[in-house]
């Protein structure tokens, strides 16, 4: 089987960057590592120019069953605390699941996205 990429997007204020880049090292990034199935997560940080930081967290997950069981019913649905929602600039609607696959048996270009 496959690995899962899963990633969301969003949007905060450059001046919040290293307040989110911080918070999510200490809570949502190790959440993420903890759950079974879990392979890796990470969080990538854009400055956009505009007094905005695009900043897209993404985890691999060894199946699309593994992160079922993390997110029950609505694995598309994005998991935004009530406290943080303030501090988003924006947010993309929807996780996004990808296919990976395995580099040494096919074309780097060959991906795809998951229809949810």
């Amino acid at each position: 089987m496959d690995p899962i990429l899963r990633t969301w997007t969003f949007w905060i204020r450059a001046a919040l960057r290293e307040e989110c880049r911080l918070h999510l090292e200490a809570t949502k990034l190790p959440e993420l590592a903890a759950q079974p199935g879990n392979l890796r997560a990470s969080a990538l940080f854009r400055d956009i120019g505009d007094g905005t930081t695009e900043v897209v967290v993404m985890s691999v997950w060894e199946s699309m069953a593994s992160i079922e069981a993390f997110t029950g019913s609505t694995p598309a649905a994005p998991s935004i605390d009530p406290a943080d929602r303030p501090k988003l600039f924006d947010h993309e609607p929807q996780v996004r699941h990808y296919l990976l696959r395995d580099l040494d048996e096919a074309p780097p270009w060959l991906s795809r996205e998951l229809d949810l």
